[in-house]
């Protein structure tokens, strides 16, 4: 792995000027010797790393709803095919995602290397670290993997390796973490349902369902009505179901995860695909008043996710700072729906029951599900719960429901990313195979 950005063989220490720099942006005349680090200068890391882990997030936010067909073309874009923006070994969008996960990357290990036992740096390296290999492994299958900093090529590694680091990650945060902590601030809580995901992918499910509960029993409180739900996503949020958010409160830099599906200009990328501007939200046999439809589709306006409010008009909450909104990763309705979907249809209808039982005015649950109206009625609560939150692409990868795709064309090869070919030019495509499907 070829790094990005070279931080001069000294940690850099960030917001030493002020939130509007990047840890590789401050000079190395602010920096200071990792055998020279104490706490304090620590904390200014974490508070460095933390800020460019908000950039990470926002850059890859809206791509699972892209990808899954969530969206349409915005006002004045036009998209022909949303999956070919993967499509190809030069594909942009690999590449940025490629290059910006190892950037910052390079920077938590940095991080973790200065750390020295210190457990709230330590947590949070792990932290970060296991959250972006999740994000590259559901991509891009295997990668390089890098558990301390590094300038050379390194070969890529197979999936099943980054999926036991990720893992190994997310146990080595848990232990590390503080039990509570500000919603803006990595727990233990954060951890459990990061790797309770993970082991849902690998199909552990007894595990990933006792961690979700966990977090379930911790205190955290469902939202019951659009108004208090629709405010989870907005600057100065105190919903109480929040587990962990990037606080991206700044003073320059935004990261305006609302101006693509809901811009103060006239023109942005995506709007909401009308299959699921008209029918995300509508009753059915099993549910009916879904709170989430007033504060996710303006009735006024269909080329607009308002759910990401930008603090203007037509919005149904308002949002005092827009370009200061929570970055959300993990919130109690993770573990709801992670839990139901691991204990299955028998146990976990009940658990799925409680969860719906807040989010709908009436919930008639069946007695009974086959197996396949079971998972449809879990795809689709989680595409209800977290439209525009880049999720759906990846429930469809790890649940192979490609059928539901308007547009896939049998392009199955499409689930795992290219290796970004400019990456494999420079570390030779013996390190770096292609994935199956794409030119070689």
């Amino acid at each position: 792995m070829k790094k990005i950005i070279c931080i001069a063989s000294v940690l850099l220490v960030a917001l030493v000027t002020g939130c509007g720099k990047m840890i590789d942006e401050i000079a190395p005349k602010s920096a200071i010797k990792a055998d020279l680090l104490t706490d304090n200068d620590l904390g200014k890391l974490t508070n460095g790393v933390r800020y460019r882990m908000e950039n990470l997030v926002a850059s890859l936010w809206h791509q699972g709803d892209a990808l899954a067909e969530n969206y349409a073309s915005g006002p004045g874009f036009d998209y022909a095919d949303f999956h070919e923006d993967t499509g190809a070994p030069a594909s942009s969008t690999a590449l940025s995602a490629w290059r910006d996960c190892f950037s910052v990357l390079n920077d938590v290990n940095e991080l973790l290397k200065a750390a020295k036992g210190n457990a709230d740096a330590v947590g949070n390296a792990y932290f970060f670290r296991a959250w972006i290999y999740y994000n590259l492994v559901t991509r891009y299958g295997g990668v390089p993997l890098l558990t301390e900093p590094q300038s050379d090529v390194v070969p890529i590694s197979g999936e099943d390796a980054i999926w036991a680091q990720v893992i190994a990650d997310c146990r080595a945060a848990i232990e590390n973490l503080p039990d509570a902590a500000t919603i803006y601030y990595p727990t233990k809580n954060a951890a459990r349902l990061l790797l309770a995901r993970t082991l849902l992918w690998r199909g552990e499910n007894v595990e990933a369902a006792s961690l979700a509960g966990e977090v379930i029993d911790a205190g955290y409180v469902l939202e019951d009505n659009s108004s208090d739900w629709g405010k989870m996503f907005v600057y100065g949020t105190s919903s109480r179901e929040i587990v962990f958010a990037l606080a991206n409160i700044r003073a320059s830099g935004y990261n305006l995860i609302y101006e693509r599906v809901n811009d103060t200009d006239a023109s942005w990328n995506y709007s909401p695909a009308p299959k699921y501007y008209n029918n995300l939200f509508s009753d059915t046999a099993i549910h009916r008043g879904d709170i989430r439809q007033a504060a996710t589709f303006s009735p006024n306006n269909t080329t607009r996710v308002i759910k990401l409010a930008n603090g203007q008009g037509d919005q149904f909450v308002t949002n005092p700072k827009a370009a200061n909104s929570p970055l959300i990763l993990f919130r109690l309705a993770d573990a709801y729906l992670i839990r139901a979907e691991a204990l299955g249809k028998n146990a976990g209808a009940a658990v799925l029951k409680t969860f719906m039982e807040e989010r709908y005015a009436t919930v008639n649950m069946p007695a009974s599900f086959t197996d396949a109206e079971w998972e449809g009625l879990l795809l689709d609560e989680n595409n209800r719960e977290f439209y525009a939150e880049g999720r759906r692409w990846f429930d469809i990868k790890r649940t192979g429901r490609t059928d539901l795709y308007d547009d896939w064309k049998g392009r199955d090869y499409l689930l795992y990313w290219p290796i970004p070919q400019k990456e494999r030019d420079i570390a030779g495509k013996t390190a770096y195979p292609q994935n199956p499907g794409y030119p070689d």
